[in-house]
């Protein structure tokens, strides 16, 4: 009698604990929808994008240019945030400082920052902060141009929801620190700025493979921008495509990885002050032979070496333009997959990440146009940007990480590809990527005006 009350016992457990997850997954996951339809979304991206004032092509050509850094190496251990693996464990040692780079430019009639952080991104809660407290020294988001090098051995402790399981739990001191470093360094370069002369270009640097399918397209192109001020100071900002991945998940040394030693290598010799920004980096990996310090090296020595080689690639800029727009980025529903045809429902996916609003950034420098996103961008999609801005002679520099994160922006031919960026990271479905870049070209369009 009591084995029949034992065995009924564990067969009703049983299909309660069968119906409680029946139940969960019924109603936290869906099947993936391959043919979403983005064509009212982009109708009202183009409308929006329609609004932006017109962009005067100033006669000056005299740009004013400031610089600033400052360091936000934390005094006490904190998460690494870059590796999911690593779960937030803490930096062992410092093996190099990391900091916030900005640089100030104005035409006389406007002024813009352009800031990097030595961060995997720039957090959303930091651009969150930044948005209620730029005012105070007289900037905005609408004029500030956010990125990262996007280093996977910097500082954590800065997202709430699931994301804190991965990079630390949530230190809101570690938010408020980096806002105000951002805002030291953005007023420390609006106090000296100087008549300057300014040059663009782009070099083509063999570093970057294609990580998403084998011998598959990259760009491949070092992109940059060289300041002359009259002082004979010389500033560089430097944008490339392969990720800063040199130093692996079991490495846990704070580090800026191979953005930081270039940077230290251009101004040790060449430049008084240099920065670097992640470029489109979804799909590209650096090329190093070997990983590590090595990988480290490697990179950075093939980068400057280029670059020295072929900096009279670099042209004056044409025009005294200059103009940021910051324009709400609308997006479908999140389908994160959990499985090749499933995915997570999305309030499920915004419960336990978060909402964010993100934006796509814009900056017209002269003839330059820089565009900001909020993802790991992919530099697949660069040619075709390339040749919008030509077409109105200009010139694009795609950066990512600009102050919010969607994940991976892959082609959607690569949708069902077996590979973490097309499946586990690509968060918005297939076809983002190609709707994104087409938003992106309307911004260019926009700014040609």
């Amino acid at each position: 009698m009591r084995l029949k009350k034992v065995f009924r016992f564990v067969l009703i457990s049983l299909a309660v604990f069968i119906g409680v997850i029946v139940v969960f997954l019924a109603i936290s996951i869906a099947p993936v929808d391959r043919t979403i339809d983005r064509r009212s979304l982009y109708e009202a991206m183009l409308a929006r994008i329609d609004t932006l004032r017109a962009v005067g092509n100033e006669d000056t050509l005299t740009f004013f240019v400031g610089y600033a850094k400052a360091n936000i190496t934390p005094r006490h251990r904190t998460a690494t945030a870059g590796y999911g693996t690593r779960r937030g464990k803490l930096f062992e040692s410092v093996h190099d400082s990391i900091y916030v780079r900005t640089l100030v430019v104005s035409n006389g009639k406007r002024r813009v920052a352009i800031v990097s952080a030595d961060l995997l991104i720039v957090p959303p809660a930091v651009t969150t902060l930044l948005e209620k407290e730029l005012p105070e020294i007289g900037f905005t988001l609408n004029n500030t141009y956010l990125g990262a090098i996007h280093s996977h051995n910097s500082i954590g402790n800065w997202a709430k929801g699931a994301t804190a399981l991965l990079y630390g739990p949530y230190n809101d001191s570690i938010v408020h620190f980096l806002a105000d470093k951002i805002k030291a360094s953005i007023q420390e370069a609006s106090e000296n700025m100087l008549p300057s002369k300014i040059r663009a270009g782009f070099i083509p640097v063999p570093a970057v493979a294609n990580r998403l399918i084998d011998n598959g397209p990259v760009d491949s192109l070092l992109r940059v921008l060289e300041v002359q001020r009259n002082d004979s100071s010389k500033l560089v900002l430097l944008s490339y495509t392969a990720h800063a991945t040199c130093l692996p998940d079991e490495d846990l040394h704070l580090s800026r990885d191979y953005p930081g030693q270039l940077v230290d290598a251009l101004e040790k010799n060449k430049y008084t002050f240099a920065m670097f920004m992640a470029g489109a980096v979804g799909s590209h990996s650096g090329k190093a032979p070997e990983s590590g310090q090595a990988c480290v090296n490697w990179m950075a020595d093939e980068i400057a070496q280029n670059f020295a080689n072929h900096s009279a690639a670099l042209t004056p800029l044409r025009g005294g333009a200059l103009a940021m727009h910051r324009v709400p980025l609308l997006l479908s529903d999140p389908q994160v997959k959990v499985l090749k045809n499933w995915c997570l429902r999305p309030r499920v996916f915004e419960s336990a990440f978060g909402e964010y609003p993100e934006y796509l950034t814009a900056l017209r420098i002269g003839d330059l146009v820089m565009l900001g996103t909020p993802c790991d961008f992919s530099g697949q999609f660069d040619a075709t940007l390339d040749s919008v801005a030509h077409h109105q002679g200009l010139r694009a520099m795609v950066t990512s990480f600009n102050g919010g994160y969607i994940g991976y922006v892959t082609p959607g031919k690569y949708y069902d590809n077996d590979h973490y960026e097309t499946q586990l990271m690509n968060w918005y479905g297939k076809g983002n990527g190609e709707y994104m870049t087409q938003c992106m070209e309307q911004l260019i369009l926009a700014l040609s005006k």
